[in-house]
């Protein structure tokens, strides 16, 4: 047997992916069906390989097995490896970014195997046909939206039960007896056999098992969880300890050369004329968006008009410093887009307050809304009217934006014409989306390659494909060599798909007596991300209304509508999406209300909730936070609650304000999750804490703002996160409740910034409200 580790340990995909498997792909089998189900054995160990279509939410969507050895096994999509070494392979469909997923995912494979989690490996799945598009989900391979675990569970866990149930098979036929006689602990199958008790570990039986043909899915959960609610060693952990761990920005191949980009300083801008290629530059590249004229594919700046239309230039050079101090050295004459005072931000708040008015609504939720003007004007109401405001933001990705591309042109060899390749390392949240990019941009024929490595956060941010789309067009006009493209900080900043800003302006009605919510109208003017990214202009964009909809309290009549505002200014998802933005609105009014009528908030809320899962997150918070009681004086609390992801979760900040210089001090932010069933506690735990981080530093100092067009944070100096000093204490009570599991990366997120503004007005009085972020505007980290 071969010798235990002693952590579970994350198989890094770098430098190259499963080349087997790879092999067998271009050998062109017939492809695999939705609702195939394949084994086939390891390219390596004498192990196997289970292969399954991760399914979407709620639907597994196999429904027979079937055994197959060798590489004839071309089509499989394996998602878990079993070697002759014990160790046992969870190939996870999603980047990690530090969210735990590779973790979570393992142990739900590891429990329904009955493997011990010494022998677990975890890796990124390789990015091909066979594991991505439908075969990964309906929505194709991605992270994002908290749906890790969610969308990609199901399908590992009915692999794992599958191979298990092989496995089983296989020792039955060595011992002659029935499958029914054996038993599964630890990777190794166990049964009595002529009086005595006989075991084959999992290795062992590899090749066996590699020959059963099952006749349908094997039923789940049939043994208790061992891993599932535990907190065992992250998998990723290790590696990143040691330093071994592969992020983007660590990539390093033979040859390789380094790039570094700058774009126009005024958004929309393209390049017009530029200067001499500066000294140490290897190559100077025209990058961007828009197609070149007259320059070929690659955009080689070669003295020729061809490169106008770009937005950024990029310079190569022997070292990534080398190649910044080129680029920012390289004189560019920029063209600016027309009218660039439209994209200032001033203007862009002056065109969303005209828009509140003015603009044409699109309906998001109407519920007897032809009611309203009852629900306002009846007797004994009290009434809150208030607008609320939320700038830009970055994602401020602390691992800057970067990938490594290797073009080779096609060439001829003795055998024959050889196809061109295009490899790419990246730190992507869409390996899928690469993959497209890449075959886009590249001549036609092209192998691509995709190795979805590490990821330093993401938050959003590394959903886009610009730089990716950069970094394949200054590799094509280096053929043959590896290149490194980074984006300098500055570029990370101010070229960033930011946050949308927001208005949102609320009216709402309570009858005093009975504490109940009568009225509501809410009108959100934000710009679309979908719209910008060539969707219907006319449609709701549900990004824009999230958290503003399918309230949990019980509200008829209610109108909810959304205007669009199209500002310039890109816009992207940005960590919870649109709750982070209209669940600040919500929940302000929802206090506000309460004050009105001079009822308690958390009482209040209990009395208009109907969802009944908030509600017990709610009475739990009032408990675990020690509501109406701060451990302070001087000292205020504000509750906010939410629903979003397929978690419950519910806020109290604790908050003290400085006299003098009216700072704020966030000394405890107490949360209660309820997320179904919950997989690894400790996980949890921390994206609540990062969440809470990142949630402060946008509610009390962060933001973008432009100044005709030009970005005017361009780095963490201006961009004021929390000091470790003013981490408040984060205190997380998780209600596990055996439902299918909810999202827990982004719910931490849109409930500070309401709790924070709540606890501001109890401690300060109403007329006090925050009823804009950030509380701060203009923080630097030498400020406050």
């Amino acid at each position: 047997m071969a010798p235990t580790p002693v952590h579970a340990q994350v198989v890094d995909s770098y430098p190259g992916i499963d080349v087997a498997l790879d092999a067998a792909l271009e050998a062109g089998s017939p492809a695999v069906t939705r609702r195939g189900f394949l084994v086939r054995t390891a390219a390596s160990g004498g192990g196997f390989a289970i292969g399954c279509l991760v399914p979407g939410l709620g639907s597994v969507g196999m429904t027979s097995a079937q055994a197959q050895t060798g590489a004839s096994a071309s089509g499989v999509t394996a998602w878990i490896v079993i070697g002759s070494d014990e160790t046992v392979t969870v190939q996870v469909p999603v980047t990690e970014m530090g969210q735990g997923t590779m973790t979570g995912l393992s142990q739900i494979v590891a429990d329904e195997l009955r493997v011990d989690w010494s022998k677990i490996r975890a890796k990124h799945a390789p990015v091909d046909a066979a594991h991505g598009g439908t075969n990964a989900s309906p929505w194709g391979r991605f992270t994002g939206g908290s749906l890790g675990i969610r969308l990609f569970a199901p399908g590992l866990q009915q692999a794992a039960a599958n191979a298990r149930q092989m496995l089983v098979g296989a020792a039955a036929q060595v011992w002659g007896v029935a499958p029914s006689a054996c038993t599964v602990a630890g990777g190794w199958v166990s049964a009595v056999v002529s009086g005595t008790r006989q075991s084959l570990s999992f290795g062992a039986l590899a090749p066996t098992a590699a020959t059963i043909v099952l006749a349908g899915n094997t039923p789940l959960n049939q043994y208790p969880r061992l891993l599932v609610g535990t907190s065992p060693p992250r998998v990723d952990l290790p590696a990143k300890v040691n330093g071994s761990a592969q992020f983007g920005i660590d990539v390093m191949l033979p040859g390789m050369v380094f790039a570094a980009v700058k774009h126009s300083p005024v958004i929309g801008g393209t390049v017009g004329m530029m200067g001499t290629k500066p000294s140490g530059a290897i190559a100077v590249v025209a990058v961007g968006a828009i197609a070149s004229v007259n320059a070929g594919s690659a955009g080689a700046l070669s003295g020729a008009p061809g490169y106008r239309g770009h937005t950024g230039v990029a310079a190569v050079a022997g070292t990534t410093w080398d190649a910044m101090r080129a680029v920012r050295s390289l004189s560019v004459n920029w063209s600016p887009p027309p009218d660039t005072s439209k994209n200032d931000s001033t203007v862009i708040a002056a065109r969303a307050a005209w828009l509140m008015v003015n603009g044409t609504p699109i309906v998001a939720q109407d519920f007897n809304a032809a009611s309203l003007s009852g629900g306002f004007a009846a007797p004994n109401r009290a009434i809150a009217a208030a607008t609320y405001q939320l700038p830009f933001l970055a994602h401020a990705c602390l691992e800057p934006l970067n990938c490594t591309v290797r073009f080779t042109p096609a060439t001829t060899s003795a055998s024959g014409p050889v196809a061109p390749t295009c490899e790419i390392w990246a730190p992507t949240q869409a390996p899928d989306a690469v993959r497209q990019t890449a075959l886009s941009l590249c001549p036609a024929a092209t192998v691509v390659t995709v190795v979805n490595t590490l990821a330093g956060s993401g938050f959003g941010r590394k959903f886009e494909q610009d730089f990716i789309r950069e970094g394949i067009q200054v590799a094509m006009a280096c053929p043959g060599r590896p290149v490194k493209l980074t984006w300098p900080r500055e570029q990370d900043f101010a070229n960033d798909q930011f946050r949308p800003m927001a208005l949102s302006r609320i009216e709402a009605a309570v009858a005093p007596a009975s504490g109940r919510i009568t009225a509501w109208r809410n009108r959100i003017v934000t710009p679309s991300i979908n719209a910008q990214r060539g969707g219907d202009p006319n449609a709701l964009d549900g990004s824009a209304v999230d958290g503003a909809i399918d309230l949990p309290y019980a509200i008829d009549p209610m109108l909810v509508d959304y205007v669009r505002h199209d500002t310039p200014i890109p816009v992207g998802y940005w960590r919870s999406v649109g709750m982070s933005i209209n669940t600040f609105a919500v929940e302000s009014a929802i206090d506000e209300l309460a004050n009105a009528i001079g009822w308690d908030p958390i009482q209040f809320r209990l009395t208009n909730l109907t969802n009944p899962r908030l509600k017990g997150v709610l009475s739990a918070l009032k408990t675990f936070s020690n509501w109406g009681a701060p451990s302070g004086t001087g000292r205020a609390q504000g509750v906010a609650i939410a629903a979003g992801f397929g978690s419950y979760l519910g806020q109290v900040a604790e908050i003290s304000v400085n006299a003098s210089s009216g700072a704020v001090t966030v000394h405890r932010i107490s949360t209660v999750i309820d997320c179904g069933t919950a997989i690894h506690p400790d996980a949890i735990r921390a994206q609540i804490e990062g969440a809470v981080m990142q949630a402060i530093a946008a509610t009390l100092y962060v933001q973008q703002t432009f100044v005709n067009g030009v970005a005017q944070v361009t780095n963490f100096n201006r961009y004021r996160l929390l000091r470790l000093r003013e981490m408040p204490q984060v205190d997380v009570q998780i209600i596990s409740n055996g439902d299918a599991p909810g999202g827990v990366g982004e719910p931490g997120v849109p409930c500070v910034a309401p709790a924070i503004a709540n606890a501001h007005a109890r401690l300060l009085g109403p007329g006090a409200r925050r009823r804009a972020l950030p509380f701060f505007p203009g923080s630097g980290l030498s400020e406050m």
